[in-house]
């Protein structure tokens, strides 16, 4: 269980976890991502403070795990004391590496943005698995083969959002399947307050447009359209068209609640957050000690791979740092942790935009050079923009490309972008 509360919330988190039934040999972690959990009998709580993020902290779980499968159970779901005995009692196939449990509203939402989110139940992972490009789960309720999770090396750090579908997506690349288990269910909380679920709206919607940059074909639906969707589902005449489709099992109770004008607004605002989300960042808040300047800047494509021994070199020099065009499908987590890597999918629109209005300000010469040079294939001027900023961050420091031809390309861009010029690393 992913855990980022106070000690308070920690202790109900705790008694929720003893709550399951358990098999000998299984055991309960509770990956404590505040630093504010204490001790607690029959749970082993571990610390993952290095970075603010549920995928950090579930890799951390998964690591002093050492079970055959490892369930993630989110923090604001509670879960019935035979859940476990629910995701096994039908047999697992050999090629299923993910066992999806479903995840419904749970009693009592006492405030708008709650009733909001139960009504629309987001985290259904029926409708999840129905996604038009590739079958994806929630890791709200996710049972995972370890032999699975090993073979993808995890949940991508460093995103704070949109982890999971990430996760799915290359599970099943991998050759594993995606199974659902309806009767495997935990009831889960919605978010409490209006403000809060704005935040988590354009979070979500930042996780989308990173998914976009990360695999070709997906292009996340506009919100606009979704909004004007959910508009139409809701109206009298989208609920008389659903009473006469044979397939929609929605209760009356539902319709007549999300029908209302509260939330029909409530959809429209959380467009916009959207259009605004799919502008930014997908990084999680920093949490890291702070670095002196790097004396080397190693530009690479895909990092770091599990057992490259060009991430070995990295680890190898001294003040260091990773500028990286993507993660790669199978990453080393540990690796992760220790060099600081920052990833050109990350940047948002508006941080690139805004990284090249400064970029042609201050270099027109070079960023007009660059626009000639750049070769069919390559990163546009924008894609690179934010990571020059982030090169004059180390004045000092020596570029050096890593591996690939595109790396070696992108260094080369990268160092004349920040009037430096390529250099071999010294250990």
């Amino acid at each position: 269980m992913p855990f980022a509360g106070d000690r308070t919330a920690a202790r109900v988190a705790t008694e929720s976890l003893l709550e399951l039934r358990l098999a000998p040999g299984d055991e309960l972690i509770l990956s404590d991502n505040s630093g504010s959990a204490p001790p607690a009998d029959g749970v082993n709580v571990v610390r993952a403070t290095s970075e603010r993020s549920p995928a950090h902290a579930r890799n951390v779980g998964a690591e002093r795990a050492r079970c055959e499968w490892i369930l993630f159970i989110d923090a604001d779901c509670r879960a019935p004391r035979d859940l476990i005995d629910a995701f096994f009692a039908q047999p697992v196939a050999e090629e299923v590496g993910v066992l999806a449990g479903e995840v419904v509203p749970g009693p009592g939402a006492d405030t708008l943005a709650a009733r909001y989110g139960a009504t629309r139940s987001f985290l259904s992972q029926e409708a999840h698995l129905a996604h038009p490009y590739l079958p994806r789960a929630v890791a709200a309720n996710l049972l995972v083969r370890r032999a699975a999770f090993e073979q993808v090396g995890g949940f991508f750090e460093g995103v704070r959002a949109a982890e999971d579908t990430d996760f799915s997506w290359r599970i099943q690349r991998a050759g594993w399947r995606i199974e659902l288990r309806p009767r495997a269910r935990v009831e889960h909380r919605y978010r409490a307050s209006l403000p809060e679920l704005r935040r988590h709206w354009r979070g979500y919607a930042a996780g989308r447009a990173w998914l976009a940059r990360r695999y070709e074909g997906f292009t996340p639906e506009p919100a606009v359209r979704r909004a004007v969707r959910r508009t139409w589902r809701w109206s009298p005449w989208g609920r008389r068209r659903a009473r006469r489709t044979a397939t929609r099992r929605a209760a009356p109770a539902r319709h007549a609640t999300a029908s209302s004008r509260v939330f029909r607004a409530l959809d429209v605002l959380l467009a916009a957050e959207e259009l605004a989300g799919l502008t930014l960042s997908n990084r999680p808040p920093a949490r890291r000690r702070p670095r002196g300047e790097a004396e080397v800047v190693l530009v690479a494509d895909r990092f770091p791979s599990d057992g490259d021994p060009l991430a070995e070199l990295a680890r190898t020099l001294r003040r260091a740092r990773v500028e990286a065009a993507a993660r790669p499908d199978a990453p080393d987590p540990t690796l992760s942790r220790e060099i600081q890597v920052a990833y050109r999918e990350d940047d948002g629109k508006a941080t690139r935009m805004l990284a090249l209005a400064r970029l042609v300000v201050r270099h027109p010469l070079r960023s007009a050079v660059d626009l000639i040079r750049r070769q069919p294939g390559e990163p546009r001027l924008a894609a690179l923009a934010p990571a020059v900023l982030r090169l004059r961050r180390d004045p000092h420091a020596r570029v050096h490309p890593l591996g690939s031809v595109a790396a070696h390309r992108a260094g080369r861009r990268l160092a004349a972008l920040a009037g430096r010029r390529l250099e071999a690393p010294r250990r």
